[in-house]
């Protein structure tokens, strides 16, 4: 006599009750698949404000007062030179 494993969900199993029946049969309940958990920033302590940091390639960029400054200034050489 060889064994035969019928696996899958209870359903799945439940549709080869014909073929069962009067047969001694193993029944192996698997934990479920435990959820993938997606890693959580570290919590800042409450009334603690966040440091926000930029480095790497935005790194030495004109902030956006000078930035602004800059571009006046190019518009009214531009301007000048009609």
């Amino acid at each position: 006599m060889s064994l035969r494993v019928i696996e899958g969900t209870w359903e799945e199993v439940k549709r080869h009750e014909a073929e069962l029946i009067g047969r001694q049969v193993r029944v192996t309940i698997k934990p479920e698949k435990p959820a993938i958990q997606k890693q959580k920033a570290p919590a800042t302590t409450p009334g603690q404000p966040k440091v926000l940091r930029a480095r790497g390639m935005l790194a030495g960029i004109l902030s956006t007062e000078e930035y602004f400054r800059e571009k006046r200034e190019d518009t009214a050489r531009e301007d000048r030179s009609l």
